[in-house]
């Protein structure tokens, strides 16, 4: 336990550390409110079983005296109104300790899922290359919830009510040492036999459950990403009885560990009442006096009342803490992973005379022993239109990666006008690129806001959003068939457009900002020939005030291009990059 309060508290920044200090701090406050709560009952029923007591007591005689009472009646009266306000006042109090520890456990759902985007995002390319998006997406939301729920929340919990155990204990201690002893033995015996039997199980759930969690979320973002396939292929059937095994796994995982969090409170509840029971009967026969009996009788009932509950809650707290063990070490592993360099400022590091790679090595981390380009060199002189071509698995994909600066060179640097491209500047670099995959992403949002992609809607130029839209070819198809022109949204990834329609607003984007160089991964593969041709000639007219890069199959995508670099393929087992041009 001690090792995860060590994780939750790597997690928090310093500032909410300190506000979770002022919670510790609002949680005493609230043990003493409970424990004067608790207290106010014994004098009111001990002047009820007995009014003679009031005389007897030295402190409820002078209490008596000060406020003038005339009769016995009208102080009994007094005490049970004062004891009514103490316990509503506690109440209230302890509703506004549970509010602010509520908000504090909701905003750092919030911080913790901002954060952990935030690390996602400042990782170097590659990191994306290993790790499964739908994971990713499953510990934004679904693990950082189960974090925050099932272990920030009891914990805080255990800790609130641990303090009210703790006074209610203590009370008890100073009003009867023995019996005092006796619950707390009971109790902490009962709940540490019953957490000792069940921890190693709930351990192994909490493990079963993240996994199938996991899955749940990978089947159906594959499923409803990849719908058309899904249709043609007729695979429903096999997405929809993966998602069951999994969610049915999930569930069951989950509805096991709140039996095991919840069902001790039964068990608990009838041994607490058992024991008022006797305790009442050997009060009973120790004094054989009803009036001795009432008051601590009313203590112990009332402690009882606010002890068990409070204990309950801390039990499901251990347990909470052992199933969601897993998502705690997933969330800290990952707000622990180092970031790649902030960028800084908005400087270009555009090519006056050439982009080169030279000497480039580089293999994927999955297969560390076949690198796809060994020695490779390639210069592109600025303002010019270079075409890559090659046969498929050659590395066309990976050598425009390496261009873009996404992915780094075992050996090997990739420089501009001799200046190197590394971690401080590649900023920089990718603000001079435009660049064009050959599969465009497109948010949920308007036309507009997709060719300007990363633009807040009110920064926006429009004048920019035409000129590119012009250039890409669609912009009569955007201002005289969408019923909302530019502000017409484009549905989930693009889905009410063409897949040609789609490619020319991913060119468009590419053309927004006018970066003096502009990378084309197979932009033109989606076109029909007529607009493919016209597409080329306005990629061919930017030739010589924009530097240019084309990957493309088709010869016709590459004839506008003043040098053709053929990317060949040595031997299937080892990919060696090799530079012909033509």
């Amino acid at each position: 336990m001690l090792r995860d309060l060590a994780k939750i508290r790597d997690i928090l920044t310093p500032a909410e550390r300190r506000k979770a200090a002022w919670m510790l701090l609002l949680v005493v406050l609230m043990a003493l409110a409970e424990t004067l709560g608790v207290l106010s009952i014994m004098p009111f029923l001990s002047v009820l079983g007995r009014p003679a007591v009031i005389h007897e007591n030295p402190f409820l005689q002078a209490a008596y005296a000060h406020w003038h009472f005339r009769d016995e009646r009208g102080f009994i009266l007094a005490l049970g109104l004062a004891s009514i306000a103490i316990v509503v006042a506690s109440s209230l109090f302890k509703t506004v300790t549970l509010h602010a520890l509520n908000r504090f456990v909701h905003m750092e759902r919030h911080s913790i899922s901002a954060r952990l985007l935030s690390r996602y995002l400042r990782q170097p390319y590659e990191f994306f290359l290993t790790r499964n998006s739908s994971i990713l997406g499953k510990n934004l939301l679904s693990e950082v919830d189960q974090l925050l729920f099932e272990l920030i929340q009891p914990l805080s919990q255990l800790f609130a009510q641990g303090a009210i155990v703790l006074a209610m204990a203590l009370l008890i201690f100073l009003y009867d040492p023995a019996t005092a002893i006796g619950i707390v033995l009971v109790l902490g015996l009962l709940y540490g036999a019953i957490y000792g039997l069940v921890r190693k199980r709930l351990a192994r759930i909490g493990l079963e459950r993240q996994a199938a969690n996991g899955r749940r979320y990978q089947a159906a973002s594959e499923a409803l990403s990849g719908i058309k396939d899904v249709k043609i292929t007729h695979s429903a059937a096999a997405y929809q009885a993966q998602f069951e095994k999994a969610s049915r796994l999930f569930s069951r995982h989950m509805a096991t560990n709140d039996t095991l969090s919840q069902s001790p409170l039964y068990l608990v509840e009838a041994t607490g009442y058992s024991m008022l029971i006797v305790v009442a009967l050997v009060l009973l026969l120790r004094s054989n006096d009803i009036a001795h009996v009432l008051p601590a009788l009313g203590l112990y009932g009332f402690a009882a009342y606010r002890m068990l509950p409070a204990a309950q809650v801390m039990y499901r707290g251990f347990a909470k803490l052992r199933v969601s063990s897993a998502a705690l070490e997933s969330i800290h592993r990952d707000l622990a992973l180092p970031d790649e360099p902030a960028a800084s400022g908005d400087a270009l590091l555009a090519p006056q005379r050439e982009i080169r790679l030279q000497g480039i090595r580089y293999a994927y981390p999955s297969a560390p022993d076949k690198p796809v380009f060994d020695g490779f060199d390639l210069a592109i002189p600025a303002n010019a239109s270079i075409g890559i071509a090659g046969r498929s698995g050659a590395g066309k994909s990976t050598l425009m990666d390496l261009l873009l600066g996404l992915l780094r060179p075992e050996a090997g640097t990739l420089s501009v006008d001799g200046v190197a491209v590394d971690a401080g500047n590649v900023a920089a670099w990718q603000r001079a690129i435009g660049y064009v995959p050959q599969h465009i992403f497109l948010a949920d949002a308007s036309v507009a806001e997709n060719i300007a992609f990363g633009v807040p809607r009110d920064r926006i130029d429009m004048q920019a959003v035409e000129r590119a839209a012009r250039a890409a070819q669609i912009h009569d198809f955007v201002a005289n068939e969408l019923p909302n022109g530019y502000a017409t949204d484009v549905g989930d990834r693009g889905i009410r457009l063409s897949g040609g329609q789609r490619q020319r607003v991913g060119i468009a984007r590419a053309l927004y900002r006018d970066p003096p160089v502009l990378f084309l991964d197979e932009a033109t593969s989606a076109l029909d020939a007529q607009t493919e041709e016209a597409l080329n000639e306005a990629i061919r007219s930017l030739s010589g005030s924009k530097t240019i890069v084309v990957i493309a199959h088709k010869e016709a995508s590459l004839r506008g291009c003043q040098e053709v670099v053929n990317i060949g393929v040595q031997s299937i087992d080892s990919l060696h990059g090799t530079t012909e041009a033509q």
